[in-house]
């Protein structure tokens, strides 16, 4: 729009996470190419926050505020002890070297393969923001290393001597450095009055045809996370239109229940046959969510999604001297020798029953080959869907967890970009020139909570921690394509 001359962004109280910041950044990138100006506001903030406001033509800090530039770490809390005290048993069924998604339950500490993926991870993050970091503020490109080694917590009046920001100001005196920075007379038009400048749709000639942003957020479940059920009927309805000349789906899992993430892929290749289908992958697309992938016509990742972990996990809670600190005690009528497998005490309120005895030996050993078997099957069908050799697929599977950079080294992605380049894309492979955008499932007109002002109230349930322990205390003794829960310290 030739009326705008640039951008101001207020960056204060902003909770995105990693990836999407890239993806905005990347949109801002573009938007400095068409020689439009970036003004950022930060008070304070983080790694990713400053990665983000670095793309700025000038960054003003305000007059009390902090930047904490430590670095990426991920940790993790082992339960394992906690369990044994409580006469929990876990039992790890880990055939594959990277696939780590039980170590918190099994382990004191992490194994060498866990250790050595997320570094891998964090190097690349870190390597990532450097670049970019240093790519618009080059005189930072001798001393960012040592800034983040020395200088954890920064005030503004270091964050300006060490050329971290251009100016401390408060948020009232944008207007007037923006204009000193452009040398221009320009007024702030907010994002509501903007929105509504656009160019009038032609109709006369019809309908624009459009294209499908199908999302798939969430753990792999039938019917929560991505809710596979319904989520097949979007694929269904929106490869069903004619005028939907292409689909997009947007991943955003760290998997969970294999048959849920087949339904899907199996229905994107069935339904939307004939049609450009491209994937692009948010903060993680690993396991389940990559299974959701891997059919698609082109893959594209951000730098740092979190992709890959081709791989099988499970395991077994039981009763290992739970019965006697709680006093809960069950007995059992069976008919089959092992039909008493899945029985044991429930406990109260939580509504879950841990089972009363562990495998044996030869139980043990059918575990292992249905999980070699279903690690076989997922092979086969990302070789299938990548057109790879299952020698190539295997070099790259065993469970491990790659960054979108490594992904398309490996060949596990295509390209690197985000949503809009997958957009881009897909009209490209359509032969679109103007398009319309139909969205997948169904946004709600509006949240009644949030128009009455109700405020929402978490609970323990709904914390990702318990979520995902009861989807393993759900699937206990099933094989599930999924990572650990820590990743989110990767992705937040």
């Amino acid at each position: 729009n030739k009326y705008y001359t640039g951008i101001i962004l207020n960056l204060s109280g902003c909770n995105i996470n990693r990836e999407m910041l890239w993806e905005i950044r990347e949109r801002l990138v573009d938007l400095k190419k068409t020689g439009k100006k970036v003004l950022i506001y930060i008070d304070g903030g983080g790694f990713d926050i400053y990665h983000f406001a670095s793309v700025a033509d000038k960054i003003v800090i305000d007059p009390v505020s902090t930047i904490t530039l430590p670095g990426f770490a991920v940790s993790k809390t082992y339960l394992k002890g906690m369990l044994d005290k409580l006469g929990i048993g876990v039992e790890e069924w880990r055939f594959f070297k990277y696939k780590s998604a039980y170590e918190t339950l099994a382990r004191t500490s992490a194994s060498e393969a866990d250790k050595e993926q997320r570094q891998e991870l964090i190097n690349d993050f870190y390597d990532l923001a450097k670049k970019d970091i240093t790519a618009t503020r080059p005189w930072l490109a001798g001393s960012f290393d040592e800034i983040v080694n020395n200088r954890v917590i920064i005030d503004q009046d270091d964050a300006l001597k060490l050329g971290l920001v251009d100016t401390i100001a408060r948020y009232d005196e944008l207007e007037k450095i923006y204009n000193s920075m452009t040398g221009t007379r320009s007024s702030v038009t907010g994002l509501g009055a903007a929105s509504f400048d656009r160019q009038p749709d032609d109709r006369r000639w019809g309908e624009p045809s459009k294209i499908a942003i199908i999302y798939a957020i969430g753990a792999c479940a039938m019917d929560d996370g991505i809710t596979a059920r319904r989520l097949i009927n979007d694929v269904r309805a929106a490869a069903g239109r004619g005028d939907v000349k292409a689909i997009v789906l947007r991943v955003d899992s760290p998997g969970g229940d294999g048959k849920a993430s087949d339904y899907i892929a199996e229905a994107l290749r069935k339904y939307a046959k004939g049609k450009p289908v491209i994937i692009t992958q948010g903060s993680v697309a690993a396991s389940g969510g990559y299974w959701l992938s891997m059919y698609g016509d082109t893959i594209i990742a951000a730098p740092n999604t979190i992709t890959g972990s081709i791989g099988v996990i499970g395991g077994w809670y039981y009763n290992k001297g739970f019965s006697d600190w709680t006093g809960l005690t069950s007995d059992v009528v069976k008919k089959g020798d092992r039909a008493d497998l899945f029985t044991g005490v429930t406990v109260p309120l939580l509504g879950m029953t841990i089972p009363s005895r562990n495998l044996t030996d030869d139980e043990k050993v059918k575990v292992k080959e249905q999980f070699i078997t279903f690690y076989e099957m997922f092979k086969k069908k990302v070789a299938d869907g990548r057109k790879m050799s299952m020698e190539d697929v295997e070099k790259v599977a065993q469970g491990r967890v790659w960054s979108g950079v490594d992904g398309l080294n490996n060949g596990l992605v295509d390209q690197l970009g985000g949503l809009h380049d997958a957009i881009k894309l897909a009209a490209k492979n359509a032969g679109l020139d103007e398009y319309e955008i139909v969205e997948y499932p169904n946004q709600p007109l509006f949240d009644l909570g949030a128009l009455l002002g109700i405020p929402s109230i978490p609970s323990f349930e709904d914390s990702a921690f318990m979520k995902d322990l009861l989807l393993r205390l759900k699937n206990n003794g099933l094989p599930l394509y999924m990572i650990p829960d820590e990743y989110r310290d990767l992705i937040d």
